[in-house]
């Protein structure tokens, strides 16, 4: 393969082994998430197990989640819902629930607010990492051999949840990217500046500067690894990850390692990435 921006999904798929689904766009990609995530739910509470899912803010919506599980008639006692991140105030507190980037009030709007009281989880099982205990998060995880999926997307920097590339004092080997664990810390300027892009239409002031997240340790020990891409802008940071060098520069590519994974784009992210020195507006955001 000569060149992995150029490489068509079609090429992909004869070469490896990673499952590549393209689907329409990011109401079709939603879909099929919240399908499997109800499957998921059904089978272990047929066999009254837990479910435990590590679930992202920002790729997924989850009023999809919620209409498929009020549809089929099903509860959610039987799941642990862990968010993979969450930002952090001033004093290293969670953000309040009423600031406007709080994920654990997106995960209340979107999802657990549209059951009824007795399908939503159970309050103890809709969790976040503790800033105060970072490590009971990790020790967790080991306890039940990992979470059994997390889904998640990649930032510009390749970053899977706040794990950005190490900063030019921090320690840049291999062994300290793959082996990170939930930890706060100072969010890097290339993810603040992709936020303020998609997420704060500029308005920079607004994000806060700290967050606690779960490690690449904690994400890589889940039984499956389900990514999703529907942006344009993820045409390059898809094909970086997952066919270019494994390197601390994009961690996201340490999941090359994992021996269960799935991808699955939108058309307009399974799309060589168009290089546009107009910066013209992308059919996403029309």
């Amino acid at each position: 393969m000569s060149d992995i921006y150029s490489t068509t999904t079609e090429d992909f798929s004869k070469f490896t082994q990673i499952p590549i689904t393209v689907v329409k766009d990011h109401a079709a990609l939603n879909q099929r998430v919240a399908d499997e995530f109800v499957t998921l739910l059904r089978e272990k509470t047929e066999k009254d197990d837990m479910l435990t899912v590590i679930l992202p803010v920002g790729p997924l919506d989850y009023t999809y989640f919620a209409a498929v599980v009020n549809r089929e008639g099903l509860s959610c006692r039987n799941l642990i819902a862990y968010n993979m991140d969450e930002y952090l105030d001033e004093n290293d507190e969670l953000v309040s629930v009423d600031h406007p980037l709080s994920f654990r009030k997106y995960m209340e709007e979107s999802f657990w607010s549209r059951l009824s009281d007795d399908a939503r989880p159970l309050p103890e099982n809709i969790r976040m990492p503790d800033p105060h205990a970072p490590e009971k998060t990790t020790a967790f995880f080991e306890s039940i051999g990992g979470a059994d999926i997390v889904w998640g997307g990649l930032g510009a920097t390749g970053h899977f949840a706040f794990n950005d590339p190490p900063e030019p004092n921090e320690d840049q080997s291999a062994e300290a990217v793959r082996g990170s664990r939930t930890r706060c810390l100072t969010i890097c300027r290339e993810s603040m500046t992709q936020m303020a892009i998609g997420g704060t239409n500029g308005y920079v002031e607004i994000i806060p500067k700290r967050a606690i997240t779960l490690g690449m340790y904690e994400l890589a020990m889940s039984k499956k690894v389900h990514m999703t891409f529907m942006r344009s802008w993820h045409a390059g940071v898809w094909r970086r990850a997952f066919f270019g060098p494994v390197t601390p520069t994009c961690p996201g590519s340490f999941l090359q390692e994992h021996s269960n994974i799935e991808i699955m784009l939108s058309e307009i992210a399974a799309q060589p990435p168009l290089v546009n020195v107009t910066q013209a507006i992308g059919e996403e955001e029309e």
